[in-house]
């Protein structure tokens, strides 16, 4: 008998997203191994349903795969790019005082973190359902909720110079991320450059002047920032229609992660110098955590289209799964080796600051896994597994010294996303 043509099935699998998908299509109709020998000349239905999306996907995918999320240099930086404020904080603090400026940065940071994040899991579901205006709009209302909630709660805690550092902060924050939603790292990179030249050519001066010059001029940038953010979300096109209920989780595991890590952070920024600093290499190592996410993604994404049977798909992304697991380890492990080596020089080194530093190793580690679990939708495990170490740290810190309790309250954050990453592994279509 001679084989029909396979493009009579090209229209069946033409919304397969890879091979083992399209088999899957292919067995609900009524095909099998022998329909596919007898009819089509291939030995089973996985080679048939290989040989037919081999035809699809130059119509869908013209470079012969779905576009990469991974870019290297552009995400690894996003931490860099979020710290760079930081440079500023020398003079702030010499104009506002210590005393205020810390308390009222915490604060903020975890309204911005939640706001930003809500806003963000919103914009991006509007954009999977092409509606870039609606995206835009969402955006550009949490940054005006933003400084309008920063102004109002940081007038309760000091001076007005308190509360325009304070919403200058929560600007930038929503801002740069705007920013990066839209790709524009440049531009983020450069608006803010002469800020943080500013604030270093004040730890060299050290005088008042210096400082209110610093200061302003990082005022006038993240002024900067925040319109180029702005008119950014007004240049999409308007549209409408995300109901604002599937948002609810994102902005509960929002809130239980601002919680979870400022809640520790907070209690040492006053009289614990060491413990503060010693969780700056998580900031710093935040983008290559976003990047190696995305790098699984893409990597799982190939071996599906290279396998054939699901057993094989989980063999080998247990593998990818490890290897970013270690580079994230090295990586957070060697950013936090440098405020450590640093407190080492200046004698301020103490058994707790290496302790904290491991715990936000191990937490950075879990936030790797916790950008696989989002990015599949798995936001409610992940609410729960964050609910359940907020249970260890801070609600066991009267049995256990507070420190140590929070690198084990790190280490089974830790463990817990990683059993829930090694069972997702058996669900291939998450990885379409």
């Amino acid at each position: 008998m001679t084989p029909r043509s396979i493009d009579d099935l090209i229209e069946p699998i033409s919304r397969a997203v890879e091979p083992l998908q399209a088999a899957a299509i292919l067995e609900s109709a009524g095909l099998d191994d022998r329909i596919a020998r007898e009819r089509y000349g291939h030995p089973d239905v996985f080679a048939l349903a290989e040989a037919v999306y081999s035809r699809i996907v130059p119509m869908i995918h013209p470079a012969g795969g779905p576009p990469r999320r991974a870019r290297p240099i552009a995400q690894m930086a996003h931490g860099l790019l979020y710290a760079m404020p930081a440079a500023l904080l020398p003079a702030a603090g010499g104009l506002v005082g210590r005393q205020w400026l810390m308390p009222g940065l915490v604060l903020t940071t975890g309204i911005g973190w939640v706001l930003g994040s809500a806003a963000a899991q919103l914009a991006y579901s509007y954009l999977s359902r092409e509606a870039p205006g609606a995206a835009g709009r969402v955006l550009r209302t949490g940054l005006v909720i933003g400084v309008a909630v920063a102004a109002v709660t940081v007038s309760a805690l000091g001076p007005v110079t308190l509360v325009a550092l304070c919403v200058t902060q929560m600007a930038f924050q929503l801002s740069s991320g705007i920013l990066l939603f839209y790709r524009r790292e440049g531009l983020l990179a450069a608006l803010m450059l002469p800020a943080v030249l500013a604030g270093a050519g004040y730890v060299a001066i050290g005088n008042r002047g210096a400082a209110l010059l610093a200061v302003c001029l990082g005022v006038v940038c993240v002024a900067a920032v925040s319109g180029a953010a702005i008119l950014l979300t007004l240049g999409q096109v308007e549209t409408s229609g995300v109901p604002l209920r599937s948002l609810v989780p994102s902005v509960v595991y929002s809130v239980l992660t601002a919680a979870f890590l400022l809640q520790a952070e907070a209690r040492y920024v006053l009289d614990r110098a060491d413990l503060a600093l010693a969780g700056a290499g998580l900031v710093l190592g935040m983008g290559v955590l976003e990047y190696r996410a995305h790098t699984f993604e893409d990597e799982a994404r190939r071996v599906i289209r290279e396998v054939r049977y699901p057993r094989e798909f989980t063999r080998r992304t247990r593998l990818l799964l490890g290897k970013g697991l270690l580079i994230c380890l090295g990586v957070l492990s060697a950013l936090s080796a440098l405020p450590l080596g640093f407190l080492y020089l200046t004698g301020s080194l103490t058994r707790d600051s290496v302790l904290m530093a491991a715990g936000h190793v191990a937490v950075g580690t879990a936030y790797f896994l916790a950008f696989l679990l989002a990015n599949q939708g798995k936001i409610r495990l992940l609410c729960g597994a964050q609910a359940l170490v907020l249970a260890v740290h801070p609600g066991a810190r009267a049995l256990w010294p507070d420190v140590p309790l929070f690198l084990a309250a790190g280490l089974l954050f830790l463990v817990i996303l990683l059993i829930l990453n090694l069972h997702g592994l058996r669900d291939v279509r998450q990885y379409r």
